[in-house]
């Protein structure tokens, strides 16, 4: 027998017909758990390697890495609030097709925020819209599908910044917004980025959903 090929996930697939897993996994806010804990330790790494360049006449220079460090930070965000939809009895899967949450849109996070009932701040609504482009363009490709997408915004005292800058204090403020949705979900306040280890925290949380989903009658 030759080797076996599989992700930290396991064979889901064997479980039942592609349909019947894409609804159950679709339907599990633990699923989406598991995504929002890979994407932000994946932000992690790069935010632990790459860092905003101050030089002494004061311009702050961001390393284009940083814009993917962004949207793997709001691709986490969009999987919690899914998996916030769907902890309170909600479906993303019905009928054999992936219907999303209600009327929010998958990657404008202002939206879907308001959709699946998390209430962000005015500060933390403005980190959420500009986090949003990189998750649609910023973070990934060279222009947006609408130039308007692209226009710059203005900062006090600062003037015109590029859409795809976002300061050190932006990435706190996306943090901060993560520990709230996961709270909300944990029912258990969560105050800082989990320690070394949290890869196995994240497997444990796995390990025990599987288990308890498989011996559901």
């Amino acid at each position: 027998m030759g080797r076996v090929l599989r992700t930290e996930l396991g064979n889901f697939w064997k479980d039942g017909s592609p349909g019947s897993v894409h609804a159950r996994l679709g339907n599990a806010w633990w699923a989406w758990m598991v995504w929002v804990f890979t994407l932000e330790e994946s932000a992690a790494c790069i935010g632990e390697r790459e860092f905003h360049i101050e030089s002494p006449n004061g311009e702050v220079v961001m390393p284009l890495t940083l814009c993917v460090r962004a949207m793997l930070l709001g691709y986490a965000i969009e999987c919690a609030l899914k998996g916030l939809w769907v902890k309170k009895g909600n479906k993303v899967v019905e009928n054999g097709k992936y219907v999303g949450v209600g009327k929010g849109q998958d990657h404008n996070l202002v939206q879907l925020s308001r959709a699946v009932g998390f209430s962000p701040t005015m500060n933390e609504t403005d980190v959420l819209h500009r986090l949003s482009k990189f998750v649609r363009f910023a973070g990934r490709y060279p222009v947006a599908k609408k130039p308007d997408e692209m226009q710059p915004y203005e900062v006090p005292m600062v003037g015109k910044v590029d859409v795809g800058f976002f300061s050190k204090r932006d990435f706190r403020t996306v943090q901060s917004i993560l520990n709230k949705i996961i709270s909300q979900i944990s029912g258990k306040k969560r105050r800082v980025f989990p320690p070394p280890g949290s890869l196995a925290m994240k497997r444990l949380l796995l390990k025990r959903s599987i288990t308890t989903t498989r011996t559901k009658p």
